[in-house]
């Protein structure tokens, strides 16, 4: 387990997951319950499509809470909606309300979004924020190397997600990228 809190995840980390066609594989190694907002869930979620002639595939949650590897969650009490409407100033509803989420009830959260990381380094500094870069290199410690680079390729084609060089795990990430492409 990458984390024993639970994990709110954002919108960014979840298309990223969403990209391998393993989300429930990876999320079962991240944590032991995943949530998703409210405002996340109520999103409409898309992926691109490996055919470069069809528009865009539209992503239904359902099935990911259906079976558990996600669960629902809604703004609890008046200290969650002051941080989500002191967040919502600032961020996208999905973010404000998965980094309220979190921080009230000291649950890690996942994003990439760097806006939101600023936000939570100047609000709730003490918050764990896992990316998705961090995720995958979790998850693929126990995977086939071809496994791992596959889902990489997935998460970079469908999701468009490149980890800025800032991020720690940017030179393996784009290692492990340069092997396919060779």
């Amino acid at each position: 387990m990458f984390t024993h809190q639970p994990v709110v995840l954002d919108t960014c980390v979840i298309i990223n997951l969403l990209a391998t066609n393993r989300v429930s594989e990876i999320v079962r190694t991240l944590a032991p319950r995943c949530l998703i907002c409210s405002a996340v869930s109520g999103e409409s979620l898309y992926l691109r499509s490996m055919q470069a002639d069809q528009g865009p595939e539209v992503v239904d949650l359902k099935q990911l809470f259906d079976e558990g590897a996600f669960e629902k969650c809604e703004i609890q009490g008046d200290q969650e909606e002051a941080f989500y409407v002191g967040y919502a100033l600032e961020l996208d509803d999905g973010e404000a309300m998965s980094l309220a989420i979190a921080q009230s009830r000291n649950f890690s959260l996942a994003t990439d979004e760097r806006k939101a990381r600023r936000v939570l380094r100047e609000n709730a500094a003490g918050l764990t924020v896992i990316s998705t870069t961090e995720i995958v290199h979790a998850w693929g410690k126990d995977q086939l190397e071809q496994d791992l680079i596959t889902a990489i390729h997935l998460i970079r084609e469908r999701a468009r997600f490149q980890p800025p060089d800032s991020d720690p795990l940017a030179r393996w990430w784009n290692m492990l990228l340069q092997k396919r492409d060779l």
